[in-house]
């Protein structure tokens, strides 16, 4: 944490580059239309002029993408697409902007196969409010996953009727039970998740991450089951593991405690009793060490060569005055 703390700056914006290049990168895997704006040259430019910006920016910039994209294949799907990121981005703006990165990390952890990451994280660091940017960023998700899976379609149709070709999308969009299915399933996890947590219980991050996981597990087979659409438990456990190992280092980072030495206290005033629980903070003592010193060098001093000769004069003055006063005290002695 101390090397973060003081290379932060060059942290921060390498992982806002990151963000960038994974965000562009998983639009061109869905709607690279365009061979100029999909082409990685403009991905790796678009990233770099991300991290230079705001991350509210990045978002904006995603967005034009996304639609610069959907103009090549059809124009009542840009129609529709633009009214839903307005929509979103209303209410983004209203309640949750704060939580930018969200709406960034949601398809990208699609993309990655772990969708259920962001609840768990958020659940542990954020709170039900959440859910918002979770929920705009699973339709973003699946938006465009409809515009891969049904290119063909969208090129070859007739754009005469173009409010009933938006209404036609928009239907069979919003009403794809995996979709709702999916929103319902991540927005139980984060609950599940942020409940435990704020528990007063030894391990209450542990156990939240475990809690999070089975209640996202239980609701995906219950809600696949009766859409009657096949589930890879393989794949769903795979999943859980990676989040459970992402998720404990989060959680060294962000939370890290010694419960073997919790404390109980109680206080009272005049009006209330006060149940305290401290848990102090992980530390790692650091062992002092101590050093032998063998043969210690002695200080010595360095003289020039004008302070030598001043040495040699003073000492020559003083044997001259000997003398001197040597002959001085003969001379007495022979008067005497």
């Amino acid at each position: 944490m101390k090397y973060y703390g003081k290379y932060s700056k060059y942290v921060d914006k390498a992982v806002q580059f990151v963000l960038a290049l994974l965000t562009f990168t998983f639009i061109n895997q869905k709607v690279g239309f365009s061979d100029i704006a999909s082409h990685p040259i403009t991905t790796v430019l678009l990233s770099v002029i991300c991290m230079l910006l705001p991350m509210q920016l990045t978002i904006v910039l995603a967005t034009v993408a996304v639609l610069l994209q959907l103009v090549t294949v059809s124009s009542a799907m840009t129609v529709l697409a633009s009214v839903l990121f307005v929509i979103m981005y209303v209410f983004y703006f209203r309640f949750t902007p704060k939580h930018t990165i969200i709406l960034l990390l949601v398809p990208i952890a699609f993309m990655l196969k772990v969708p259920i990451l962001i609840p768990v994280l958020y659940g542990l660091i954020g709170g039900p409010i959440c859910i918002l940017p979770i929920s705009m960023g699973t339709i973003i998700y699946y938006m465009m996953d409809f515009v891969s899976t049904n290119s063909t379609l969208l090129q070859t149709a007739e754009e005469t009727e173009l409010i009933d070709l938006i209404s036609g999308y928009a239907n069979q969009l919003f009403t794809n039970p995996v979709l709702w299915c999916m929103i319902i399933a991540l927005a139980i996890t984060l609950l599940l998740v942020h409940g435990v947590r704020k528990m007063s219980i030894d391990y209450a991050w542990e156990i939240a991450i475990i809690a999070g996981i089975l209640g996202n597990i239980n609701v995906m087979a219950y809600g696949y089951i009766i859409m009657d659409v096949p589930l890879s438990y393989v794949e769903l456990l795979i999943e859980s593991l990676i989040v459970i190992v992402v998720a404990l280092i989060v959680k060294f980072f962000v939370f890290s405690v010694d419960y073997t030495r919790t404390e109980y206290l109680q206080f009272e005033d005049d009006e209330y009793y006060y149940y305290v629980k401290a848990i102090p903070k992980a530390s790692v003592t650091i062992p002092e060490k101590t050093v032998k010193r063998i043969n210690e060098r002695q200080k010595t001093g360095v003289i020039d060569a004008e302070q030598v000769k001043m040495l040699e004069q003073a000492e020559k003055k003083n044997t001259e005055e000997s003398e001197i006063q040597r002959i001085i005290d003969e001379e007495l002695k022979q008067e005497k």
